[in-house]
């Protein structure tokens, strides 16, 4: 996150014993000198008071500075965000192109330009300068710039179409510490993302997913938190799961945990086993591929595959359903011509 610029000062010259109010890089004179610091205070209080008021008025976007807005945006976010070290991350990764430029300057050739200096993955830009779009929507909703330009994203690229064979699969498993083996099982039968998975807990909880092994159901949200963009819903266990998992030792609190202890990330474990398992392009998320690919594969219906894996028709029909051994096949069918 751009460093914040501390707040305004009282300061007293070594030179002339004047009270002066520091401010970024000024030096504004309070009138006053050694032996009135009393006095100096309260100029001071005023100071404070009248810029408060400038603040808070609506300002033109050629007035604030792109880092004064990620700054805004980060600060009521970083609060009720579950992923907050991403947060911070992404805002910092803005901060050296964009923080010195005005709001007002930012136009489709500087979007342009931060997607060529960043020299990274599309989608990691894309994810990017969807922060800084949302910061300054968030400056638009909170009144703190008048109107809003508009943020250009870079194209979402072609999708990865990576996804494991059940070879693939067992060589991962074999090259795998246990607890990366659970990670694998539950992302491979539920189709969910990383970060659901390793929040799992045994019991009930406000503010993680849990386990009901009674009722054979993963709840994939707390009971207390709100569904995101993100759904996690919850799944009915497969046969399979539901039995290997009521043979799993439970110790801790959570379901993917090394020694008894929860874990903070799968990435580096889960990295260390595809490179032993000799496979390649291979990241957590592309179980998640590889188990929506799998049931399309095996005839599972759009409606259901909706549901299931709690993620958007649009996403399931452009991504996934050419899989479907049905895909289209009524269609082919009054396409089948005699000629």
């Amino acid at each position: 996150m751009p460093r914040k610029r501390k707040p305004a000062r009282l300061f007293q010259r070594k030179d002339d014993g004047a009270w002066v109010i520091l401010d970024g890089g000024q030096q504004i004179r309070t009138g006053f000198g050694d032996g009135f610091h009393e006095a100096a205070e309260e100029v001071l209080s005023n100071y404070i008071a009248s810029k408060k008021r400038q603040d808070n008025r609506v300002r033109d976007p050629s007035e604030i500075t792109v880092g004064e807005i990620l700054v805004h945006y980060g600060e009521a976010k970083v609060k009720v965000v579950r992923d907050r070290d991403r947060l911070l991350y992404t805002i910092q990764a803005l901060s050296p192109y964009w923080s010195d430029l005005k709001v007002s300057q930012i136009d489709i050739d500087r979007c342009r330009g931060y997607t060529a200096w960043r020299r990274c993955a599309a989608w990691t830009v894309r994810r990017e300068m969807n922060t800084l779009n949302a910061a300054v929507k968030y400056a638009l909703a909170s009144r703190r710039i008048s109107h809003a330009p508009i943020v250009t994203l870079p194209e979402k690229g072609v999708a990865n179409d990576r996804w494991l064979t059940e070879e693939e699969i067992q060589r991962l498993l074999e090259a795998s510490a246990s607890h990366v083996q659970r990670f694998i099982k539950i992302a491979l039968y539920t189709g969910r993302r990383k970060t659901a998975i390793t929040r799992l807990k045994w019991m009930p909880s406000l503010d993680s997913g849990w386990v009901d092994l009674d009722s054979a159901v993963i709840h994939f949200l707390g009971k207390a938190e709100a569904e995101t963009k993100k759904r996690k819903g919850m799944v009915k266990m497969p046969g399979t799961l539901h039995t290997e998992m009521k043979t799993w030792a439970q110790e801790g609190s959570h379901v993917v945990s090394f020694n008894g202890a929860p874990i903070d990330r799968i990435d580096k474990a889960f990295r260390a086993a595809v490179q032993r398992a000799g496979l390649k392009d291979v990241t957590p998320h592309t179980l998640k591929h590889t188990a929506v690919t799998w049931a399309f594969m095996h005839g599972m219906t759009l409606e259901d595959a909706t549901a299931y894996f709690a993620t958007s028709r649009e996403t399931l029909e452009n991504v996934y359903r050419s899989y479907s051994p049905d895909a289209l096949k009524n269609a082919a069918g009054i396409m089948d011509w005699k000629i």
